[in-house]
């Protein structure tokens, strides 16, 4: 569609440009630039979004991201040569697309409400890894805990049986010497009994 504005020919453009993923934060500065370029001309900024990174269908420059920018203008023909200028000669944008639209967009771009959905998604899905990590890391301290206790439970009762063990062969012992001591005391007796009974 095209307007004449003060005998200036004025066309709607839709324009798209992938900012290299290194350098995503110029995307905000690159789409207030031409933003000023379009209303210093007498043109119009219909709409302006900062889409964010998405990934490529397919790599450019051995990039498989890049930061999307979006605009809706209205403008005339030097406007645009500006703009397609300006791209030329910024090493930060890596890919760009300039199309003439048959209207004024104003409402949210389909590929922003698309990268929402996919970024809430994504959260949720990290958010899913991060609370099954948490699970996976609890059960292998409680299966840890669990190791140890059986390990302290082994160990004591080990530890009672050399004991119960030890004190069956003290007890032996104790025994043994006291027959010992019995068998000597009887010999003893016997040794000094008197002749006259050894006659008798």
């Amino acid at each position: 569609m095209e307007v004449l504005t003060q005998g200036v020919v004025m066309r709607h453009y839709e324009i798209v440009f992938l900012v290299h993923p290194d350098q995503s934060d110029q995307t905000n500065t690159i789409i207030s630039k031409l933003s000023s370029v379009v209303s210093e001309s007498g043109g119009t900024v219909h709409r302006s979004e900062n889409i964010g990174n998405r990934k490529l269908a397919y790599p450019i420059q051995d990039q498989f991201k890049a930061s999307y920018g979006l605009l809706n203008i209205e403008c005339d023909q030097s406007t645009i040569d500006e703009i397609k200028t300006s791209f030329k000669f910024n090493d930060s944008i890596i890919r760009n697309l300039i199309l003439n639209a048959k209207k004024t967009h104003t409402e949210t771009s389909a590929l922003l409400n698309q990268t929402k959905e996919d970024s809430e998604k994504e959260s949720y899905e990290q958010e899913k890894q991060r609370k099954y990590e948490e699970e996976k890391t609890a059960k292998a301290a409680q299966q840890a805990r669990f190791k140890e206790e059986r390990e302290a439970k082994a160990e004591k009762a080990e530890v009672a049986e050399v004991a119960e063990v030890a004190e069956e062969k003290t007890e032996e012992k104790t025994e043994e010497k006291t027959e010992e001591e019995k068998s000597s005391e009887n010999v003893k007796d016997e040794s000094q009994s008197s002749p006259e009974d050894t006659e008798k």
